[in-house]
């Protein structure tokens, strides 16, 4: 299944995906959190360190990310994804071969629009919270891999520029257009 007008904005954490997301749900533009501090969340309301193990807590986003996918799938209007089932596939191939080669299929038969917003890391605006406890040289990790997981994966990746947010808007539903 191919869903056109499902857009994933992803990146390493602290580069303003979620601002980004929360200025176009004020434009009207739908969309879906991102899972895992969802997650980070629940657990920490639990007592919970933040994280479970690195395969159970890549399984528990994958789940949930899928679950985000298939019940929006009737959905023809527009929405954004902060993250997708794609990033938390990209955790399980790291930490869970025997997991990922079960659900690698889905990355091929179910689809986002093949253009994907990468936000760039950006010093400037990183800061640490409760569910963002990676420090800034580690989101560049994650930058980099999740820019090359998508590649990998045959989706068109456009870089967010470094910008106010109202221009990375612009620039978005610019690119959204061509």
């Amino acid at each position: 299944m191919q869903k056109s007008n499902f857009y994933i904005i992803t990146g390493g954490p602290g580069g303003g995906k979620t601002s980004l997301l929360e200025s176009l749900a004020s434009k009207g533009y739908n969309y879906i959190p991102e899972t895992a501090r969802q997650i980070i969340k629940e657990r920490l309301s639990k007592g919970l360190t933040p994280r479970p193990d690195p395969k159970t807590f890549a399984q528990e986003i994958f789940e949930k990310d899928w679950i985000n996918f298939i019940a929006n799938s009737r959905l023809s209007s527009l929405l954004f994804f902060d993250r997708s089932f794609m990033d938390s596939a990209g955790m399980l191939i790291k930490c869970d071969r025997v997991g990922y080669n079960k659900i690698k299929e889905t990355l091929f038969k179910n689809r986002y629009n093949n253009k994907v917003f990468i936000i760039p890391p950006w010093r400037e605006i990183y800061r640490n919270d409760t569910e963002r406890d990676q420090s800034f040289e580690e989101g560049i990790e994650v930058y980099e891999w999740i820019d090359k997981w998508y590649r990998q994966h045959d989706y068109d990746v456009v870089i967010v520029p470094k910008d106010t947010i109202e221009n990375r808007v612009k620039f978005i539903l610019s690119q959204m257009a061509k």
